[in-house]
This record gives structure tokens, sequence and C-alpha cells, in this order.
């Protein structure tokens, strides 16, 4: 990532999604890379920045399960 002044941003986040940042962390160190938490989570909203392009439709969608089928969460409600 290209570096440029920062500006400090917090937040509260669920623990589920606090334990899926652990996940991708510890994966990432896994594969030999040393970045810290604060690495991953600017990797992963660059990303997501990135691929949804703020479109509302992509942000709100079912997410995709591992196995490619979609979470249908809402018809089960």
């Amino acid at each position: 990532m290209k570096r440029e002044a920062t500006k400090q941003f917090s937040f509260r986040l669920p623990k589920s999604l606090v334990d899926r940042v652990e996940r991708c962390v510890r994966s990432v160190h896994a594969s030999g890379l040393d970045l810290t938490r604060a690495d991953v989570v600017r990797l992963l909203l660059n990303h997501a920045l990135d691929a949804t392009d703020c479109k509302l439709e992509l942000l709100i969608a079912p997410q995709k399960k591992a196995n490619g089928k979609r979470n249908n969460r809402r018809a089960s409600a």
C-alpha cells in the first residue's frame, strides 16, 4: 500500500467481527508476513471499498458461505 499521511480512526466492533479479523491476522502470519492487526484491517477495509465502490446493494447483499451457497438468513426470519 502506498504510504500517505494517516489520521486516527477508532470504532467498536462486535466480538464476532474481531474474531474474524484475528483469524485473518493469524493466517497472514502463518503465510510468513509480519503485519500488525492495524495493517490487516487497513488491507481488508481497502479491499472492501475497492470491491463494492460503496454500492449499497453490494454492501448489504447476503454473504456467500465458504461452500459457495448464499447465506439466506432473511428467508428463515
